[in-house]
């Protein structure tokens, strides 16, 4: 009979030895693809934030200064550094999907009793819209968004709303499963509905224009929206009496093609002797919350997963010992019958490799059915820097799933090992005689 058969046969028939490594091997594939289900769900709620919501797309384009990178608020591409990326983008169209172009915003808010310093972003609403796709098509929790209204309309950040009087008259949980919200007006309240926005415009004047209260949204993180405003990009240029803009966002077609759009780019504006340059949005200073809080569930994820394989590998390991030990005659009938010590403990190692696979199955049932259910019960909590309460959902990511099996397999198989190997070293007829 081959090793592989007993080893199964060995499983079956000895499954009261084998059931405490088998639910340890279950809870350790249940902890594992529960946790790194849920890390996944957060991790893509933060991109998505950054991504759609924020418009940041997958590349920024800005100015440069030499060559050398300069502070992202001092960027200012003029009307020829335009001219150069609309006539690249036109003969490029096979890897641009949406862009618009941004400028930066800061001056002081005024409603006639309270004002409030803001820093923000003025865009091309329409091409926003596209770059918002699909999930954050509509981006105001009160209000309509900014490509449904009129150019006198700003969008305010949740905090800064309020410290200017207006509220969002809908409580309920309205963000959608996969970010977004439905695409509803709802009520927005606000003590006085017309703002003055004071600026100065580089050249040191002084400009101030009359504005609209249209939408609550803001880019959902904490602290940022207590002084975060959005406006339409041609009426900004006109309060600043700037042609100017301070960046450019794309989204690709196809991401995999980032580094041969970057390179054409690149080489194109050198040729041009055009100062700007194109990089991933995920390097840009405006994105270092969200590196810094990937790196941290990096660094959360690991250390979880390493004490669930540490506590899961000790448990089959103690299992697989006990087990071994009360069946010591078992050894020294196959060491009777001419099976080589080797073998021996291959057939361990089978058997501890059949119940990793059984405990995995189970515990992939388990995280499967608490996955469903825990989509049914709508629990909602706040994730992190993000404002919006969202739903408490544990992804289901097929990779993740083998992946575990794969570990939890490996550390089975090779504890059964371990624990066979010291047992088989013994001589027979302490084996057969051992009680």
């Amino acid at each position: 009979m081959s090793s592989v058969k007993i080893g199964i046969k060995n499983t079956l028939n000895n499954w009261r030895h084998s059931i405490g490594a088998i639910l340890s091997v279950a809870v350790g594939f249940s902890a594992l693809t529960l946790f790194n289900g849920y890390i996944s769900v957060v991790e893509d709620l933060y991109e998505d934030n950054y991504a759609r919501r924020s418009m940041f797309g997958d590349v920024f384009i800005e100015q440069t200064k030499n060559g050398q990178a300069i502070d992202f608020e001092d960027s200012r591409i003029t009307m020829k550094e335009q001219e150069f990326m609309e006539s690249f983008f036109k003969k490029n169209p096979h890897l641009i999907d949406a862009r618009a172009r941004f400028l930066i915003i800061s001056g002081l808010a005024n409603n006639g009793k309270v004002s409030s310093i803001f820093w923000g972003f003025a865009y091309d609403v329409k091409d926003g819209l596209k770059l918002r796709e699909p999930s954050w098509q509509w981006n105001s929790k009160a209000g309509k968004p900014l490509d449904q209204q009129e150019d006198d309309a700003v969008m305010l950040g949740q905090d800064i709303a309020e410290t200017l009087g207006c509220v969002s008259l809908s409580k309920e949980r309205i963000l959608t499963q996969v970010g977004g919200y439905p695409p509803i007006e709802r009520p927005l309240s606000c003590e006085r509905n017309k703002l003055q926005l004071s600026v100065t415009t580089d050249a040191g004047q002084v400009n101030a224009t009359q504005v609209r209260v249209g939408a609550l949204g803001g880019v959902g993180l904490r602290g940022i929206d207590s002084w975060y405003l959005m406006m339409p990009l041609e009426r900004a240029q006109k309060l600043f009496d700037t042609q100017t803009i301070s960046h450019v966002r794309l989204r690709l077609k196809d991401p995999s093609q980032f580094d041969t759009f970057v390179d054409q780019f690149q080489r194109e504006a050198r040729n041009q002797q055009i100062e700007l340059r194109a990089i991933d949005w995920r390097d840009h200073i405006l994105a270092r919350v969200y590196k810094r809080t990937m790196s941290l569930f990096k660094v959360f994820r690991n250390l979880v997963t390493a004490v669930i394989l540490t506590i899961s590998g000790m448990s089959v390991l103690n299992s697989m010992v006990k087990s071994v030990n009360e069946r010591r005659r078992e050894i020294g009938t196959l060491r009777s019958l001419g099976f080589f010590q080797r073998k021996i403990t291959r057939i361990f190692a089978l058997e501890g490799l059949f119940i990793g696979i059984f405990g995995s199955c189970f515990g992939g049932i388990f995280s499967f059915c608490f996955s469903i259910l825990l989509k049914k019960f709508e629990f909602v909590y706040y994730a992190g820097f993000l404002t919006d309460p969202v739903l408490f959902v544990v992804g289901l990511v097929p990779h993740l799933y083998f992946l575990s099996l794969l570990f939890l397999c490996t550390i089975a198989s090779s504890t059964a090992y371990i624990a066979s190997y010291r047992a088989v070293k013994s001589p027979i007829p302490a084996l057969l005689t051992s009680v």
